[in-house]
């Protein structure tokens, strides 16, 4: 199988969007996908369809003695999909300590029947805990997510050097990074597309996501751009990063 970890910078960069429109556009290219919402917001499923009250998933199911893959269903379009599920603090602070042994999620991962060009795509908190170090470890490929910001920038920056990896060369040499959210017309955008292109070089993807009104109507509709709004301009970009995500897999051997 081929595991994507995608994490955002920092949280609010839009990464649980990327995810899911991504997670389609592969779909739409006739890819089979699972999605695995590993991050305590739960608000992945929303990109889904489920409903707003509905508060099952993986990890609740986990906290209450239930299996974790009973949690997954089919959504709309094909897609497998494992929300996180709705945790308190105290329960999810006894997942970390206690409920996620080490490799755990590789574990998970690997009862899974797939196929083995089957794409898994993790959606990664952007704090640094048990999980997301999991996942990290577990992936093909990391994809970070950044937004044209001076405090996005600011971290980058922070967290080059291998810092963030904590020395871990392995989970550097497969970090690439995308930008989303870029202002068409913003000056200031502009030229932080241009720093980040400066900084990480063949490290970032060669498509920017730009922002898009099409991308907030979409999510109030419970659904993705693909089903939404195929012809508008984010979904053609998210539709170029599937085509890229195929063509490095295939070029890497990653799988």
């Amino acid at each position: 199988m081929r595991i994507l970890s995608i994490q955002g910078l920092h949280a609010g960069v839009g990464a649980s969007t990327f995810v899911a429109n991504v997670a389609r556009m592969l779909r739409e290219l006739n890819q089979d996908i699972v999605v695995f919402d590993l991050n305590p917001n739960n608000m992945l499923r929303l990109h889904f369809n489920m409903d707003w009250q509905e508060g099952g998933g993986w990890a609740a199911n986990m906290c209450e003695g239930k299996a974790w893959h009973e949690a997954a269903f089919l959504c709309e379009q094909g897609i497998h999909f494992l929300p996180f599920g709705q945790l308190d603090g105290q329960k999810y602070q006894n997942l970390m300590a206690e409920g996620l042994q080490e490799n755990g999620l590789a574990n998970y991962l690997g009862a899974l029947v797939l196929p083995d060009e089957a794409w898994v795509l993790l959606n990664v908190p952007s704090e640094l805990n048990t999980l997301s170090r999991q996942a990290l470890q577990a992936a093909h490929i990391i994809l970070r997510v950044l937004e044209p910001s001076v405090a996005c920038l600011a971290q980058l920056m922070g967290s080059m050097q291998s810092a963030y990896f904590h020395g871990d060369a392995g989970l550097d040499n497969k970090a690439l990074y995308v930008v989303n959210k870029l202002m068409l017309g913003s000056e200031i955008d502009q030229e932080m597309a241009l720093i980040f292109k400066r900084q990480l070089a063949k490290k970032r993807l060669p498509v920017n996501i730009h922002f898009d009104e099409h991308v907030k109507e979409a999510f109030a509709h419970q659904t993705t751009l693909n089903a939404y709004a195929p012809e508008s301009a984010s979904a053609q970009e998210f539709r170029a990063v599937a085509v890229w995500l195929m063509g490095h897999f295939g070029r890497s051997g990653a799988e």
